[in-house]
């Protein structure tokens, strides 16, 4: 819970700082392949969170990984977190500071299930279905060969079930409830 918190502060101010300094989208994309990069390497969480290991070692590891590749606002921040020694929570900070954005601008995710990839007029369309609800809308594709076909568009506590499986269910229950009642 205190890594929530101080991920949290951290990822406010750094919106905030990012915002005033008009940097907050290279910052957004910059947090997006640090969280990619730590979601992908379980050994990078574990030195990081591991107090045995030294700051210098863990700065000179991001140092490596992340300088040519983020931008020195951002690097700046990852040399503070190290200094302050909070580098075990630069995962948390990185995917408290994007949901901090989509905040900031408005931004919803939506979240579609498919048993097939979609392509850019399915996008266009789900985003579009949506677009009622939010005026800028993030769109995350999951597959799920469950469903059988069709889709299920999630929104906060909004669900669009439009998939076989659900129709199935629904037509067995039909036909159930008219055999028991006759």
């Amino acid at each position: 819970m205190k890594e929530t918190r101080v991920a949290y502060r951290y990822a406010k101010s750094l919106v905030d700082l990012a915002a005033e300094k008009g940097v907050l989208d290279q910052a957004n994309s910059d947090m997006k392949g640090i969280e990619s990069v730590f979601k992908q390497n379980h050994e990078l969480v574990a030195v990081m969170k591991n107090p045995i290991i030294q700051g210098e070692k863990k700065a000179a590891i991001l140092r490596a990984l992340f300088e040519s590749k983020v931008s020195p606002f951002t690097m700046s921040l990852l040399a503070l977190l190290t200094k302050k020694y909070r580098e075990n929570v630069v995962f948390e900070i990185s995917s408290e500071f994007q949901k901090q954005y989509r905040e900031k601008l408005g931004i919803k995710i939506v979240e579609v299930t498919t048993t097939h990839p979609i392509n850019d007029e399915q996008r266009a369309n789900f985003k579009s279905i949506m677009a009622s609800k939010a005026s800028k809308v993030e769109l995350i594709e999951k597959l799920d060969e469950s469903i059988l076909g069709g889709f299920v568009l999630r929104m906060d506590d909004l669900q669009v079930d439009e998939t076989v499986r659900t129709k199935l269910h629904s037509i067995k229950n039909k036909f159930t409830q008219q055999v028991i009642n006759y």
